[in-house]
C-alpha cells in the first residue's frame, strides 16, 4: 500500500483519486482509490478499490486487452449473501464484471464463439491476479458476472 502502491497505479492509470484509508461500520478500505478509467480500458462507472487490488485489476485488464468493461460494483459494505461473513467487497478487494468488450458473462459464458473465447481467456488470465474467482459455473449468485477478489482463498479457484 501507501505511496509506493500509488506510483505503481500511475503506470496503469492517471485517472484516479487517492481516498486514503476509510472505515464505515465493520468495513475498512486501506489506501483506497477511485478510478474512472485505466490506460487502455474504459469503465462503465468508477471503481473504488484498495490500491493493491486496483493495480492488479489494471494489470489484468491490460493483459486481456479489454477496451471496455461493465461492472456491477467494487466497494460495498455488506456480508456475503446468506452469511454473517463480511464480503471482500467490504474491504475494497473485489470486483464484479458483467461484460468485457461486448461479451456478456450471462449470455456468452461457455459458448463456442468469439465472445465465449473472450470470456474464457478473461477467466484464465484472472487466475494469475486474483485469489478467489467465481463464474456462472460456481453458483446461482454469479449467473451473470465474474467475481474476482484478493481476499483469503477460502473457496479455492477452479482454474484450468
Amino acid at each position: 500500500g501507501g505511496d509506493r502502491c500509488l506510483k505503481k497505479l500511475e503506470e496503469q492509470t492517471k485517472d484516479f483519486v487517492s481516498l486514503g484509508t476509510f472505515e464505515r461500520g465493520h468495513c475498512r478500505v486501506k489506501n483506497a482509490v477511485r478510478i474512472s478509467s485505466f490506460n487502455n480500458t474504459e469503465l462503465s462507472g468508477d471503481l473504488t478499490l484498495s490500491c493493491p487490488t486496483a493495480v492488479k485489476v489494471g494489470k489484468y485488464l491490460n493483459e486481456i486487452n479489454a477496451k471496455y468493461i461493465e461492472h456491477m460494483g467494487t466497494y460495498n459494505c455488506r456480508t456475503i449473501a446468506n452469511s454473517k461473513v463480511m464480503s471482500e467487497h467490504s474491504y475494497g478487494t473485489a470486483i464484479d464484471i458483467s461484460n468485457i468488450d461486448g461479451a456478456s458473462v450471462e449470455h456468452d459464458w461457455n459458448k463456442e464463439n468469439e465472445k465465449g473465447k473472450i470470456l474464457s481467456n478473461a477467466y484464465r488470465v484472472a487466475c494469475k491476479y486474483f485469489s478467489n474467482i467465481f463464474t456462472p459455473d460456481t453458483d446461482r449468485a454469479h449467473h451473470d458476472h465474474f467475481h474476482f477478489d484478493n481476499g483469503y482463498n477460502l473457496f479455492g479457484k477452479r482454474c484450468f
